[in-house]
């Protein structure tokens, strides 16, 4: 069929298409596809993945890409990253998506934080945290052993926990290894803070006292309390002793 005759022939097929029900469609693709060969099979499978898988969030602009992410919930966005690695780039660039499903946890956020995949990884982070509590694996526990009588004070900084006890005595105890670094005889105390060098204690007895690790002296004792005894003191007493030695 020449060229001219077969356009003709092919728009009045397409006027005749046209004018079908979807039944009658359908019935006349399977009728066309059951005549034809391998070339016509492939071509026709090569334009129907064309046609019927569109990535939009490819083809979309960045912003309306955004916008159609925020209606899904974290977890459909995850599933969704493992699409392709171009979703998974797009998708962990919503900065607002991620924002808000860290505000829905309880997260206080910082706008000021400007990194795209920050809060994808915090709230991936918390998932994980929230999981390990659930199964009960967020948490190695420990007993340390070295009083004789009850503890009543702890402050923990820095991988360090000091423990002040009723048996008169304070120790300082690596948490990673459960080993005890320092031990020394002091008053019964109520309320702890330390360094390396130094601890300063509140006690029953209504005084505050400063001593020193390696040696277990007293280097500083404070009377003036009449009540019931120092049950906490601040961070700027702290910051006084800090400086005075």
């Amino acid at each position: 069929m020449e060229r001219k005759d077969f356009e003709t022939w092919l728009d009045n097929i397409s006027v005749t298409f046209l004018s079908l029900t979807d039944l009658q469609k359908n019935e006349t693709l399977d009728h066309l596809i059951s005549l034809s060969g391998a070339v016509q099979l492939r071509h026709l499978s090569n334009n129907l993945e064309t046609l019927l898988k569109r990535d939009f969030l490819k083809l979309l602009p960045l912003e309306l890409s955004f916008y159609l992410l925020k209606w899904l919930d974290p977890q459909t966005l995850l599933t969704c990253c493992l699409v392709s690695k171009q979703w998974n780039k797009v998708i962990s660039a919503c900065t607002e998506v991620w924002q808000t499903a860290c505000k829905n946890l309880g997260w206080q956020i910082d706008d000021s934080v400007q990194d795209s995949l920050h809060w994808k990884k915090v709230y991936l982070k918390a998932i994980l945290r929230m999981k390990q509590l659930e199964d009960h694996e967020a948490f190695e526990t420990s007993s340390l052993i070295g009083h004789s009588a009850r503890v009543y004070a702890l402050y923990y900084k820095d991988g360090l926990l000091c423990t002040g006890s009723d048996d008169l005595s304070a120790k300082l105890w690596d948490v990673s290894t459960g080993q005890c670094v320092y031990g020394i005889q002091t008053h019964t105390c109520a309320a702890v803070k330390f360094d390396e060098q130094k601890l300063v204690t509140g006690s029953f007895d209504n005084t505050v006292a400063c001593w020193e690790w390696s040696s277990g002296a007293r280097t500083q004792h404070f009377r003036g309390h009449t009540g019931a005894g120092v049950f906490s003191f601040f961070k700027n007493l702290y910051s006084y002793f800090s400086h005075a030695l």
